[in-house]
């Protein structure tokens, strides 16, 4: 009976995490590779989501991710900015920390002090000009997926997207959930 009952509250939240967008996907998460000799100082500044797989936390358009440090160790603040269908600016702040200094790529994000972590993980950059970053997690029969292409610049050229598509596929990714995010200039002006 309880299998039962938990399988149904399974079964629930899997209908309600998919009626708002987030993806999901039966079965445990996938681990692509992630940037081997991952250096964060070259990671930090100002990025523009380019696309994304859809997620509950972050539904506006115009969306930039800026990092930078945080103190004197190696943990790296998040500022996450977007613009909202009604005009407004959302702004939340994180947290990011290396679990393993082996694999300085892998991280979590923590956006509050009693938040339960998630996972971001980078698997391509040049710094320059582009990254990818991924995360899942699992939640016994299902995972959630969130993957985002970032760029320096408000644009990214078709092929650097196509390739990191490509590379996000290769991984085990659906990249066909993949969303374009709006970074139109004259859109994105009116977030502050």
């Amino acid at each position: 009976m309880k299998a039962l009952q938990g399988m149904s509250l399974a079964l629930a939240l899997l209908a309600i995490l998919e009626a708002s967008a987030q993806v999901l996907v039966a079965g445990k998460c996938p681990r692509p590779a992630v940037v081997r000799f991952f250096d964060a100082s070259r990671y930090l500044g100002k990025w523009y989501e380019i696309q994304k797989l859809p997620v509950l936390f972050q539904q506006g358009e115009c969306a930039t991710a800026t990092y930078s440090r945080q103190g004197t160790g190696g943990d790296v603040e998040v500022l996450i900015k977007e613009l909202l269908a009604d005009g407004s600016t959302y702004a939340y702040v994180g947290s990011a920390m290396v679990t393993n200094s082996s694999e300085p790529a892998k991280m979590e994000v923590y956006y509050s002090p009693t938040s339960l972590p998630s996972p971001y993980w980078v698997l391509a950059t040049d710094y320059k000009g582009h990254a990818l970053a991924f995360g899942c997690i699992d939640y016994g029969l299902f995972h959630a997926q969130f993957a985002w292409v970032l760029s320096r610049q408000p644009t990214l050229v078709r092929k650097t997207l196509k390739d990191l598509q490509d590379l996000l596929a290769s991984g085990g990714v659906n990249v066909d959930k993949m969303t374009p995010t709006n970074q139109n200039e004259a859109f994105c002006r009116a977030m502050v």
